[in-house]
């Protein structure tokens, strides 16, 4: 199950490593300061376990990150999802660019970013979200990029299979850095 997954060495175990390195995530200042002043409503409000983090925190930033996009995406909770006998269980939340004719409940071709809510550290959920982003691979979705949020702390995760490593952002963004986290996971989903 992902929730096995608590340390660097448990996601070894599948063949990839975790590293730490400067990811050069996409950013450029496109989120409005209307939409920045909503997303600080939410984390303004009090929270004090994963599901409020996920409810209050992650959903608002990721709902009005896609209100400035122009395609069509499904936010997805707890998905399930089986690469295989290690690598499978619930996924906090999944983006997904949705294709004239999906669904909005399906996971579809295009999965560009994995979500996972914490309540104490980005550091506990570095090789879960990991491990979910290797299984995506393994089901040849091509997810490429996890973020894990205590609704304080923001951490990003890239993936590399062909190197069969997951990278972690060289450092965690905080609340200051609220408007860079979400013109990253913009243009993240631009993709």
């Amino acid at each position: 199950m992902f929730s096995d997954f608590k340390a660097k060495a448990d996601l070894e175990r599948t063949g990839y490593k975790i590293k730490e390195k400067d990811l050069s995530l996409p950013e450029h200042e496109q989120i409005s300061d209307q939409t920045y002043d909503d997303i600080r409503t939410f984390v303004k409000l009090s929270y004090s376990h994963e599901e409020t983090v996920k409810a209050l925190i992650l959903t608002p930033v990721i709902v009005y990150v896609i209100n400035q996009l122009n395609g069509k995406y499904s936010i997805l909770y707890e998905v399930y999802i089986e690469a295989d006998d290690d690598l499978k269980g619930r996924c906090d939340i999944i983006v997904s660019k949705v294709e004239d004719d999906d669904t909005n409940d399906t996971l579809g071709d295009k999965p560009l970013l994995v979500t996972e809510a914490k309540k104490k550290t980005v550091e506990e959920a570095l090789s879960q979200c990991g491990a979910e982003l290797i299984a995506l691979h393994k089901l040849g979705k091509k997810a490429q990029y996890g973020v894990i949020s205590t609704g304080d702390d923001w951490m990003f995760l890239e993936i590399f299979p062909e190197q069969q490593i997951v990278y972690q952002h060289h450092r965690k963004f905080y609340l200051s850095d609220l408007r860079r986290v979400a013109n990253i996971m913009l243009n993240v989903l631009k993709v």
